[in-house]
């Protein structure tokens, strides 16, 4: 069975970017910064934490904010971050777009070590794109990261299994 999912903006105030009514639609959300990265690290890690909180948010997108040689990500409580992420079944993503590897490998280790799942998402545009996954899993080999960490790795009937209420 096919999962409906999108991403989302969290906005500046922790809110998302679309109405309530349009998670009738959806089976899952990833959410992601992608303006006002200029923050403390106070705000921004309060700003994450709101958009994690919706029941339909299952991912945190391309969490640091990061393009590599570009622009440096945004400060993170990361210890309050992978407490809620472990605690209320939300999976961190690792992007293989060349441009963001983001999260780190330093932050895949800690994620792993403190019990937070991943995934591994290519930020595809385009079909011939989808060949980055490659990177992204590098990034998680380079955090230690084990099949188990990664969502996913999973076929869909364990993926439905798990304790996801996508329906």
């Amino acid at each position: 069975p096919a999962l409906n999912g999108l991403e989302i903006d969290i906005t500046p105030d922790g809110g998302l970017a679309i109405p309530e009514k349009g998670f009738d639609y959806l089976d899952y959300a990833i959410v992601s910064i992608h303006s006002s990265f200029d923050m403390t690290k106070e705000r921004m890690t309060k700003r994450v934490l709101r958009g994690l909180i919706h029941p339909k948010v299952k991912i945190f997108g391309h969490p640091t904010g990061r393009l590599l040689g570009k622009r440096e990500g945004y400060e993170l409580d990361w210890e309050q971050i992978f407490d809620f992420c472990q605690k209320n079944n939300k999976w961190l993503e690792i992007n293989s777009w060349t441009e963001r590897l983001d999260l780190p490998d330093t932050l895949v280790r800690e994620a792993v070590n403190r019990g937070v799942k991943l995934v591994i998402c290519t930020d595809a545009h385009e079909v011939s794109q989808l060949e980055l996954l490659k990177y992204g899993v590098s990034v998680a080999r380079r955090g230690w990261a084990e099949k188990s960490d990664i969502i996913n790795t999973s076929t869909m009937e364990e993926f439905l299994r798990r304790e996801v209420k996508f329906r």
